[in-house]
């Protein structure tokens, strides 16, 4: 006869063993989980009128081994009128990190008249609404662990 301790220890291993089967759906419903918080995370920081906002999903790694937020694919928006298209990708990069600014082009014949005002920076100044993503990544991720923890546990417990 099996002591008490025994037949509580196999229903844990019991349990255990099917948590195991279904852990690839519990691993992607974290992912899941995790992407859709950093997306709303970094929209947040991104603010303005929601243009780059909706620019901008969360993807799953392959294998279920990651979650990331990033531009969208093979997506394209004209800078100019009569300018080409550029991905969303190169248009965020440039709002993430900063870039430089043309200065006018003089028009007059002694070369100091401009058809635009004059320009007092030469590059502007990143939003980083990633990187601030990124640096609340450990909070989030925690936040999310601890709920997968809890999950896990209670199907180790026989309550789900």
């Amino acid at each position: 006869m099996q002591s008490i301790e025994q037949r509580e220890l196999d229903q844990i291993l019991s349990r255990w063993d099917e948590l195991l089967k279904k852990y690839p759906s519990a691993k992607a419903d974290l992912l899941d989980r995790l992407g859709q918080t950093l997306l709303e995370d970094v929209r947040r920081h991104i603010g303005g009128s929601g243009k780059v906002q909706g620019w901008q999903e969360w993807h799953r790694g392959s294998k279920n081994g990651y979650a990331a937020v990033r531009p969208k694919a093979k997506t394209y928006q004209a800078t100019h009128k009569k300018s080409d298209a550029y991905t969303v990708g190169y248009v965020t990069n440039a709002i993430e990190n900063g870039h430089r600014v043309r200065r006018p082009q003089p028009t007059g014949r002694d070369g100091y008249h401009y058809t635009r005002g004059r320009i007092n920076q030469l590059r502007t100044e990143g939003r980083r609404f990633y990187e601030m993503t990124r640096v609340r990544m450990d909070a989030i991720g925690q936040k999310e662990l601890a709920r997968f923890a809890e999950e896990i546990a209670r199907r180790l417990e026989g309550a789900a």
